[in-house]
């Protein structure tokens, strides 16, 4: 059999166990081993690998999960590996679904950090490094506040430029979607933070409207209209606000203004917003 063939059958049995919702199947899926004759063909290799690693996670086997994106790391380009490491990365945050407790997720949470501390060194040197470095800076801020490392998860800014996003990259669906689809993170950490300065530089970086920062001083009313602005530009950054909203009693243990901040915007209790973000400093 070819490797090409190795790969489509995967692929068709991982499909068909995710489509079934059929925890036999994936696990039969598991516990083939044909994809290690793909490790020559680094495009099939990395896929099957994430899709193992995925299925692993959907039984809350997060550590499993890791060793599966542990397998493919040196099979990455170097354009690659970054991207590669978020990715990894993020496979442990689904530990706030599974919601195993407090412990249990500071334990999985913590794996992640070296992960992201390799996906740094791995940054490509490219017009958009500083908006990379954004991404990965937002995502390692967000876990350090979720393990209870409120200096450490602040530090992560420390060096960041929080330069706007040009506007053809903004208007480009197609660039810089992993600084969207990761930026609510972001904005939790200053929100749990009630930190002013962090969540106005992070409004810097994706609002369109100057005069909107210039001038509006309302904290609550600048935050709002630019989060519905950002909301009509780009799909990915409304998908994971959304995704943070269905998880916001999980995120509660950890980031309890977070969650509060998250309830009020379901409820449309804009008076009570108003009051809340005045509390930033």
């Amino acid at each position: 059999m070819t490797t090409e063939n190795i790969y489509k059958n995967l692929v068709e049995h991982y499909n068909k166990g995710i489509t079934e919702k059929d925890p036999k199947i994936i696990r039969e899926f598991l516990n083939e081993h044909t994809h290690m004759a793909l490790k020559d063909e680094p495009r099939f290799f990395l896929e099957i690998l994430q899709h193992r690693a995925a299925a692993f996670a959907l039984f809350g086997e997060l550590n499993e999960a890791g060793k599966e994106y542990a397998k493919g790391y040196s099979s990455c380009s170097t354009s690659g590996k970054w991207v590669y490491g978020l990715n990894w990365a993020l496979q442990y945050t689904a530990e706030f679904s599974i919601n195993r407790g407090k412990a249990k997720l500071t334990e999985v949470l913590s794996e992640a950090l070296p992960v992201l501390e390799q996906a740094e060194k791995d940054l490509v040197f490219d017009q958009y490094r500083e908006f990379y470095q954004l991404t990965l800076s937002n995502v390692k801020a967000f876990v350090l506040m979720s393990v209870g490392e409120k200096e450490k998860a602040l530090a992560e800014y420390k060096d960041v430029n929080f330069t706007p996003v040009p506007i053809p990259a903004y208007n480009d669906k197609e660039s810089l979607q992993l600084l969207f689809a990761h930026y609510t993170k972001g904005l939790a950490v200053a929100i749990e933070y009630k930190d002013v300065e962090l969540l106005n530089n992070l409004l810097k970086v994706i609002s369109l409207d100057d005069e909107l920062l210039q001038n509006e001083k309302n904290l609550f009313k600048l935050f709002y209209e630019t989060l519905v602005s950002t909301f009509d530009m780009r799909a990915e950054f409304i998908t994971e606000f959304n995704a943070m909203f269905k998880i916001k009693d999980k995120i509660k243990t950890v980031a309890p203004s977070f969650a509060r901040f998250l309830t009020l915007i379901g409820e449309q209790d804009f008076d009570k917003l108003d009051v809340f973000f005045k509390d930033f400093k």
